[in-house]
């Protein structure tokens, strides 16, 4: 990072820090009910892919053709990184790194057209709060229509939007137990993509499935054939469930790709978003790529385990057909006894609301404090391809004062076995987070 970049961030980082923690201690100030947050926006009034919007009096509008509800995510991180010599080797040196992870306004709603109402929803990302000059950029990231198809038939999907597999994508990244999601997700799962998805439930929500047909050649400018398409499918299941404190949750994933040009690459970062791939393939010559993906979450009240897997067999002669992995185990415990909702339509964990907001009067609640542990690896070496190995053990700490603010730190431990070096970093990583 240039000084002048360097020196802009961390000045609006210090600018930015009291501002939202500002914000926090007046809006839970306010008296008369100004701040509602115990209400959401209900699943019949968002599409499934929307994070559940706090519902207050100017950010719900309803007409007799639409409805309207806006949201919105200001996320502020800083990143600070220690290295031995074998990590400076494998990778280059990092800096210390802040950054706005996201600046986002969703819109979503319902379109009041038939018996059934359309949902749809639009999400863009704005760079501007700490762009170099002259590169401020607006993102479009989420742009779909889910159609609903026969009285209970479920939901088509189209546009762009999440290829509904891999837990930690399904789920909003700011309602997550850590900062990041762990490092084999991005290299798996794509964020977001263009095409066409199905979903549906049973059992008053308790079996979840969706099967999905992508191809993002409109973004790529390469031919449809060329750029190669991807399926998708999902099931999952509640084997037991007495209430969102109560539960166990299993799902099974599939997610198919062909090469793009005749050619694959993986690659993955520790976890950090500023630090630099720690694990790649490069690109090689391949065919197509078939992931399973397998996840686990048990609640009990206050506290949830979760488990993942993923086994991703590439087709590739010039390779040797390698195998690549990844997993992660870990959980979080509420001290303040809150646990997060429960999303039966998407199958994921989700929204956290504290059962006292913080508030500067005598009497009021602390919000809730979490503490989180997790263990994840990443394997992309096998056969022909030396990707690396990288494994990172995190632990987490997050200060919720009401349902929209969260303040969190995370330290995690990095271990690289890549180039024929096993390199250690040490990351501390802050987290002052808004949404709406």
């Amino acid at each position: 990072m240039l000084p002048f970049t360097r020196h802009l961030v961390v000045h609006r980082l210090l600018l930015a820090l009291p501002v939202l923690l500002g914000c926090a201690l007046a809006a839970n100030a306010q008296t008369g009910g100004s701040l509602n947050d115990t209400l959401t926006t209900g699943r019949e009034e968002a599409p499934m892919e929307a994070p559940p919007t706090m519902a207050m009096n100017w950010n719900q509008f309803r007409t007799k053709w639409f409805t309207l509800n806006i949201g919105a995510a200001l996320i502020l991180d800083h990143t600070e990184a220690e290295q031995d010599e074998a990590s400076i080797a494998q990778v280059g040196a990092i800096g210390p790194a802040t950054e706005f992870r996201g600046e986002r306004l969703i819109f979503s709603g319902n379109l009041l057209i038939a018996e059934r109402p359309w949902r749809y929803m639009i999400s863009a990302n704005y760079n501007g709060l700490d762009a170099v000059p002259g590169t401020k950029t607006l993102s479009l990231i989420d742009a779909n229509l889910e159609i609903p198809f026969g009285n209970k038939g479920g939901w088509i999907t189209v546009g762009k939007q999440k290829e509904g597999v891999g837990h930690e994508y399904i789920l909003p990244g700011t309602q997550s137990m850590f900062t990041e999601r762990g490092s084999g997700a991005p290299v798996f799962v794509r964020q977001r993509n263009i095409g066409l998805r199905y979903s549906n439930s049973i059992m008053d929500h308790r079996l979840t499935w969706t099967l999905g047909l992508f191809n993002n050649w409109l973004e790529t400018g390469k031919s449809f054939a060329a750029n190669g398409s991807q399926v998708t499918a999902r099931v999952t299941g509640l084997p037991h469930y007495t209430s969102d404190r109560d539960l166990m949750h299993v799902g099974l994933a599939y997610r198919y790709t062909d090469a793009t040009e005749g050619t694959l690459q993986y690659k993955g970062r520790p976890e950090s978003n500023t630090a630099p791939f720690f694990v790649s393939t490069g690109s090689f010559a391949a065919a197509a790529a078939n992931t399973l993906l397998l996840e686990w979450i048990g609640v009990r009240g206050p506290v949830s385990v979760l488990g993942e897997y993923m086994h991703c067999t590439v087709a590739s002669s010039a390779t040797g057909d390698p195998t690549l992995s990844y997993w992660q185990l870990g959980g979080s415990w509420f001290i303040t006894g809150e646990n997060r909702r429960y999303n039966k339509q998407a199958g994921n964990m989700g929204k956290l609301i504290p059962k006292k907001n913080f508030r500067i009067r005598d009497g009021s609640g602390l919000g809730a404090f979490e503490v989180g542990a997790r263990y994840t690896r990443s394997d992309l070496t096998d056969k022909s391809l030396s990707g690396g190995e990288l494994g990172r053990a995190t632990g987490a700490f997050s200060w919720y004062p009401n349902a929209h603010f969260r303040f969190e730190v995370n330290y995690g431990k990095a271990l690289l076995d890549r180039k024929g070096l096993s390199g250690q970093t040490d990351f501390w990583q802050f987290r002052a987070q808004f949404e709406l």
